[in-house]
């Protein structure tokens, strides 16, 4: 028994219930300390709490800049302002949580705690993030409504209709996804417009009539829009400079494919597409297709 308590971290709860254990097999009371508690025997009943926890991962910590460490598997993590533990590179950082992806609820360094939350203190704290997080968009909403409803009467029929079944197909749309969803098609139509007179203007003045002109437009856009996106972005803003600065791949990429549409014979596609947004929080959430 003692061979597996001496291979434990010293600092561990696992190395206290091991170490109690052993002294108690020789007729011993528990002699440890752990996390700062000098009395071996509440060190041992809050060992033997922290023990049931065993959803966490002891990683060596290789490097340390500032308050940021980067662990041995090649992760950064930044240690919270408020703890006052100073991680050195060869320390050993327990992290408790799902793993790589997933919330951060606890952190030790060599046993000592920075923070640490329960899984059931976590759940009520990310559900309360998130119920002020959605208290502060639909205030944000309702300030900047009027706004928001003077942009969708100037987009075009098209474009209002996709709005449309989003806004019908789920309830919170208009404060939760609308002007992340308006931002791209606006973008859309910036982008279609510049390119349905770019590809007029390289043709010149031959006369043609409305119907004529589309059928150039169609024609041509798959190539010109194609030129557009390997353009780099300095090249892009010149060619178009209402293109938006506050653009993520996500949103560009979501505008192209609009504008694709919108410029062929298939813009009826416009009100079908699933939405901005859909790829990451889902199709039924986003408002593509009815809750039902």
């Amino acid at each position: 028994m003692k061979k597996q308590f001496q291979e434990l971290y010293p600092w561990s709860a696992e190395y206290v219930i091991a170490h109690a254990k052993w002294h108690k097999s020789r007729g011993r009371r528990p002699s440890v300390q752990y996390r700062g508690i000098r009395n071996p025997e509440k060190a041992l009943a809050l060992a033997i709490i922290m023990n049931a926890d065993q959803q966490f991962e002891d990683v060596i910590i290789e490097s340390v800049e500032g308050k940021t460490f980067t662990r041995q598997d090649g992760w950064s993590f930044a240690v919270q302002a408020e703890c006052t533990v100073i991680p050195k590179p060869g320390d050993v950082a327990r992290f408790y949580g799902r793993g790589i992806g997933s919330t951060v609820r606890g952190l030790d360094i060599n046993g000592v705690q920075c923070y640490y939350r329960t899984e059931k203190q976590q759940k009520e704290e990310d559900a309360q993030w998130v119920e002020n997080y959605h208290a502060e968009k639909k205030a944000e909403f309702e300030k900047n409504k009027a706004d928001m409803d003077a942009r969708y009467q100037k987009l075009p029929a098209l474009f209002q209709k996709r709005i449309d079944k989003f806004r019908t197909n789920n309830p919170d749309f208009r404060w939760e996804y609308e002007p992340y969803e308006m931002f791209c098609c606006e973008q859309a139509v910036v982008i279609a417009t510049a390119i349905g007179k770019k590809i007029l203007d390289d043709i010149g003045p031959i006369g043609l009539s409305l119907e004529e002109a589309k059928l150039v437009v169609f024609q041509k856009a798959p190539e010109t829009i194609e030129k557009f996106t390997k353009m780099d972005w300095e090249d892009q803003k010149k060619s178009i400079p209402e293109l938006s600065d506050g653009h993520s791949g996500n949103t560009f990429g979501c505008a192209i494919t609009l504008t694709r549409l919108y410029l062929s014979e298939d813009s009826g596609n416009i009100v079908k597409m699933h939405g901005a947004l859909s790829p990451l929080v889902g199709s039924k959430e986003y408002g593509c297709i009815p809750r039902d």
